[in-house]
């Protein structure tokens, strides 16, 4: 389990990937006292721009970390996209995976003004110790960041 390092991985064909970047911000891979875990946490600065890299640290919920972050910073809208940890993550539909140490990727997500404000949703692959694959919709409120969860928010 944990997230897939480059220098150790092998792409078993040809791929094609589309990606997001920072001319002055970074995920840098430093050691975490609270977790013992060395990790990637955001670094840089950025004066202008519509976008945020992001870690969640343990125990926050992944879609109201994410809101509160993009409320403070004035995103009301775009797209997200990260990897992480979940403590027994929650889908909308009420399915819930009984496992500490799970690994997540987000498929497709968003973040919009609704009726209600300003909400993310987030639709995961959760991947469990078993090998066991779930895909669904994350549930507001009831998902705590494991070790860490790393995001890139693209505003609109």
């Amino acid at each position: 389990m944990g997230h897939v390092l480059p220098f150790d991985s092998v792409v078993s064909e040809p791929i094609t990937v589309k990606g997001y970047g920072s001319a002055t911000a970074t995920f840098d891979s430093i050691p975490d006292p609270e977790t013992n875990f060395t990790l990637f946490s955001a670094k840089g600065e950025s004066d202008s721009g519509s976008g945020i890299l992001l870690r969640i640290r343990p125990n926050e919920d992944v879609a109201a970390a994410i809101e509160d972050v993009c409320r403070r910073h004035g995103i009301e809208s775009g797209r997200i996209f990260g990897i992480g940890s979940i403590n027994e993550p929650v889908f909308e539909d009420g399915r819930r995976v009984a496992c500490l140490a799970t690994e997540i990727a987000i498929e497709n997500a968003a973040l919009e003004q609704t009726a209600e404000g300003l909400r993310a949703t987030l639709d995961a692959s959760v991947v469990d110790t078993d090998g066991v694959i779930y895909h669904g919709r994350l549930a507001r409120g009831d998902n705590p960041v494991g070790v860490t969860f790393e995001l890139v928010i693209v505003g609109n």
